[in-house]
């Protein structure tokens, strides 16, 4: 483990995207967490590319959610400025936040994935409901639509093409909310996220306001097939990972 004590590193938060607010508060645990471990912590505001960082930034530590934070962009300007930085890379964080190439690479790779369609301006889904629609380049559940029934389908994609005319169809799943952190080759502890009450998913605000990280007990195990262990379930998130950067 690397000392951090009197590194100084920037903590980039905020950014432009419509997650900008969970962002903030993402950053502010992650510059206290720092600031435990002994680091010189600043924390930056990011409004838009010109953001400014002390002169002796040792590394950036990004806390940025969605557009502009996770899609290369802020990635690529921390290359130009010679800054090291958290994170994956430029060109692995532009494949990893659009949902389409994402979903080619699983394809073309073999990687289990719903199956899924894309459509355009004018087009309607035919994959049999319920499916999910997702703008493809927004972060979190931004724009998502879950379409039980035909009267809902107008409407939803009305709604889901305020952000983007092309538009990715997928399979709808019910289940568990699983996720894996992946650090290198190092599949992180499983965590599952528990929704505090009902509600829909189709705004940040709701998915991060109304839910909760759990770590998935031992348990995990005996209640699902063995095809779905958990270390079968970190190998095959380490194996999506690895097909994006």
């Amino acid at each position: 483990m690397i000392a951090l004590g009197g590194k100084p590193i920037a903590v980039l938060k905020g950014g432009p995207s419509s997650e900008r607010a969970v962002s903030l508060a993402t950053g502010a645990g992650i510059a206290r967490a720092l600031r435990s471990l002994g680091a010189n912590v600043t924390e930056v505001d990011v409004a838009g590319p010109d953001f400014e960082l002390p002169n002796d930034t040792w590394l950036a530590f990004i806390a940025l959610h969605g557009e502009f934070g996770e899609d290369g962009q802020l990635q690529q300007i921390l290359e130009d400025r010679g800054i090291a930085y958290t994170g994956e890379n430029v060109e692995g964080s532009r494949l990893a936040f659009d949902k389409i190439p994402s979903k080619q690479q699983f394809t073309r790779h073999g990687v289990n994935t719903p199956h899924w369609e894309i459509i355009h301006a004018g087009e309607k889904p035919t994959l049999p409901l319920p499916y999910v629609i997702k703008p493809p380049r927004q972060g979190s559940t931004v724009g998502i639509q879950i379409v039980r029934q035909d009267s809902e389908v107008a409407s939803a994609l009305a709604a889901a093409r305020e952000f983007d005319d092309e538009l990715l169809i997928e399979q709808f799943i019910p289940g568990r909310e699983l996720t894996v952190g992946v650090l290198g080759d190092l599949a992180l502890p499983i965590l599952e996220i528990i929704p505090k009450a009902a509600s829909t998913i189709s705004t940040t605000s709701i998915r991060f306001s109304t839910r909760r990280a759990a770590a998935v007990p031992s348990t995990f195990a005996r209640r699902r097939s063995k095809r779905s262990s958990p270390e079968k379930f970190k190998t095959s998130c380490s194996r999506r990972s690895s097909r994006l950067g």
